[in-house]
């Protein structure tokens, strides 16, 4: 069975931001709820929950909704600039460990 996940109050603001721009950009292109759904291959309720901000839906499903909507040059954008990632350390990532000294010597 699924666990439960929490969200903070930034996340699930960002789930709701993210719903509302993907409803607004349904709507610019005149489609219904049901006429996405249908080009994403998913059901109409699934599209209410993702534009109603609730949490659960899975991210293939989300990215299938920008991508029907024509956002896959901004996804490209969105990972194309890292202003955390760019002040750190290239050679920063997982450290190997030296070799342990051997313990039968006392």
């Amino acid at each position: 069975m699924p666990r439960a996940v929490t969200l903070s109050t930034d996340e699930l603001a960002g789930l709701s931001r993210m719903g509302d721009t993907i409803r607004l950009a349904r709507l610019r292109r005149n489609l219904s709820q049901a006429e996405l759904a249908d080009r994403m291959g998913v059901v109409r309720s699934t599209v209410a929950a993702i534009e109603a901000g609730r949490p659960g839906s899975r991210v293939d499903v989300l990215l299938r909704a920008l991508v029907t909507l024509g956002y896959t040059d901004r996804l490209s954008e969105i990972l194309a600039s890292d202003p955390i990632g760019d002040d750190m350390d290239l050679d920063v990532g997982r450290q190997r460990g030296g070799r342990r000294p051997d313990v039968g010597a006392f």
